[in-house]
């Protein structure tokens, strides 16, 4: 650590770290950097998210609650403690965590939910039935983390659960990330880019970091030499449809073109011998 002279080289190796699953080397070397660079709240809340990852609930909580008596504004280190208040059975300490990230910003669907968590984990599955009921009917029926919940605590309560309505919910699967793209760019994961982050203090943002880098092209749709695009589509065949036109219906029909024009000659030139014929004077006079 004393060679890292810099929140940047910092930032490589726990990025390094991480793409590679190396949690013990992204630990220590966060938890350094936490002790280095006391003021700087956001080396806390990595170590804390690593330290969670690793299945230490309990010391990332304390991590979580240090930030937060630093940094009261920090949503993300108030939900991380909550969940780990949760991990860890603390109950009463996640109902007022979370009761604490309504005035931060966080939602009232997210905020009910881990409210009536921590009052699962009390076995008050009543109270936490009511409190769910009331946020899912008031959102409309479309909150699927609500609605999961209060399948999960039917069986106690004996209450039947309401449907789901999901005409106008957008739910996105969770594997959608690996369906555009194999394997998550190492440079975008683990970063918040938000304002007070490491990356805001190096002045690099989201867009910067991927239009410096070799991703996809924005020509998404251009066709190479061998007939498929950026995104893996062959258009070859619509090429050969385009180029190679049916020879054989165009041959059918110019011999039925040609058939036609001479039937035509030969009726006009049979019709002009049989007026000529017909038309003479002298066809009754004897010959002489």
């Amino acid at each position: 650590m004393s060679s890292m002279t810099n929140p940047e080289e910092v930032l490589a190796t726990v990025r390094q770290a991480m793409s590679s699953g190396d949690l013990e080397t992204a630990e220590a070397t966060l938890k350094d950097a936490r002790k280095r660079w006391k003021s700087e709240p956001e080396f806390a809340v990595r170590h804390a998210n690593v330290l969670v990852k690793q299945g230490k609930h309990a010391q990332a909580l304390k991590v979580y609650r240090k930030v937060m008596k630093k940094a009261p504004e920090r949503l993300d280190a108030c939900i991380g403690a909550a969940e780990c208040a949760i991990q860890t059975g603390k109950g009463r300490l996640a109902e007022k965590l979370y009761s604490r990230g309504i005035g931060l910003g966080l939602s009232l669907d997210d905020a009910t939910l881990g409210i009536a968590r921590s009052l699962v984990i009390r076995s008050q599955h009543h109270l936490a039935w009511e409190k769910a009921i009331v946020q899912f009917k008031s959102s409309g029926n479309k909150s699927k983390g609500l609605h999961d919940l209060l399948k999960e605590i039917s069986p106690q309560t004996g209450i039947s659960v309401p449907v789901l309505d999901q005409f106008d919910t957008a739910v996105i699967d969770d594997n959608i990330e690996g369906v555009r793209r194999d394997n998550i760019d190492p440079r975008l994961a683990e970063n918040t880019f938000a304002a007070g982050s490491l990356e805001a203090m190096a002045g690099v943002d989201r867009a910067t970091l991927v239009e410096t880098g070799d991703l996809l092209s924005d020509d998404l749709l251009a066709v190479s030499s061998s007939g498929g695009t950026s995104l893996g589509i062959d258009l070859s065949a619509l090429q050969e449809a385009n180029d190679n036109s049916n020879p054989d219906a165009t041959a059918a029909a110019s011999d039925i073109q040609n058939s036609d024009s001479q039937g035509v000659v030969d009726i006009d030139v049979s019709e002009s011998s049989e007026t000529t014929d017909d038309d003479d004077l002298f066809d009754g006079w004897p010959d002489i």
